[in-house]
């Protein structure tokens, strides 16, 4: 190497990382100052959304100077600092899950290689070493699951699983022990309020229902009204009210189905099988599901099926043809 070539070295490490740091860093678009405190916490609020922690404690301190004797500024700041340092908090825990993942999978995917290779000291201490990087990160890993086991879970479960996979000392195991209870506990919990979110839909669907079924009954439009009673009895199988409304509309749609039926079998006797299967098809209509109306329509086509071949059979045979007068 050229010694006299040296100096220079420094100087260009220097220069490329300036370079990198103005390539790097984007442009920040310039603040206007807030007119109220109110419209400060706004901003703030907006910069916060966005991920802009800095900018947003600014505008605040800004405000806080420009309106001393403004208490709501002082609260805001506050839970501006608490916020901004749980929100780096969880970007810093994330990575540093993400990159103990990561090692994990290496580990998995050496000691594979390991089975193939099993006399390569490369891939043995390259194993070694990641574990060993790997096991450097148990406290953290705990610290991010008791952390973060009481809002962020998937985070914290995650961290408890890489955590439980090192060997640890007894003190960790009872802190992950309690982390793990924990979410155990919030597990519980956010099964109870799915549970309790899908019975109040489940009511409110049935009552939507409800409305409509009695109004198909207003309108006399009973088979409907027993088609959406069917729905909420589905949803609320003790809904007595739903029990009422059924009786009520069976009891007047029975007496059509039987006159309907009766008819049918009049003209079924008569041989209008046409009309009689049209007949019991607008019983079955009423009654869906109705084994016997079923039956009687499926005999009416059988045979009107037998009658329609030998029709057929009727067509192809030919004539014969008209006797000689001498004969």
């Amino acid at each position: 190497m050229n010694v006299r070539a040296l100096p220079l070295l420094p100087m260009l490490l220097l220069g490329g990382c300036a370079l990198l740091e103005r390539e790097s860093v984007p442009e920040v678009p310039r603040i206007e100052a807030p007119v109220t405190a109110s419209e400060a916490m706004t901003m703030a609020n907006d910069l916060a959304t966005r991920g802009r922690w800095s900018a947003a404690q600014q505008v605040l301190d800004a405000a806080f100077r420009q309106f001393p004797g403004d208490r709501r500024l002082g609260e805001e700041r506050a839970s501006m600092v608490a916020r901004r340092q749980r929100a780096e908090r969880l970007l810093e825990d994330r990575i540093m899950v993400g990159d103990a993942e990561n090692q994990h999978t290496k580990i998995q995917l050496l000691e594979q290689l390991s089975l193939a290779r099993p006399d390569d000291l490369v891939v043995l201490s390259r194993r070694i070493y990641w574990k060993e990087v790997l096991a450097s990160k148990i406290e953290q890993l705990t610290a991010c699951g008791e952390f973060h086991a009481a809002d962020t879970t998937a985070l914290a479960r995650r961290c408890i699983d890489l955590a439980s996979a090192i060997p640890t000392t007894a003190v960790i195991d009872q802190r992950l022990a309690r982390v793990s209870a924990q979410l155990r506990a919030s597990d519980d919990i956010a099964a109870e309020r799915r549970r309790a979110r899908e019975e109040k839909e489940r009511h409110q669907r049935a009552k939507a229902l409800l409305v409509q079924a009695k109004a198909a009954i207003d309108a006399s439009d009973y088979r409907r009204a027993l088609d959406i009673l069917e729905k909420v009895a589905q949803l609320q199988p003790d809904n007595r009210e739903v029990s009422g409304l059924q009786q009520k509309a069976l009891a007047i749609i029975s007496p059509q189905v039987d006159a309907l039926v009766k008819l049918g079998d009049h003209l079924y006797l008569e041989e209008q099988l046409d009309a009689a299967v049209a007949t019991w098809q607008a019983a079955l209509t009423l009654t869906p599901g109705d084994e016997e109306i079923a039956a009687r329509i499926e005999r009416a086509r059988t045979v009107l099926t037998r009658l329609d071949a030998l029709r057929q059979q009727q067509k192809a045979v030919p004539a014969e043809p008209p006797a000689a007068l001498g004969d």
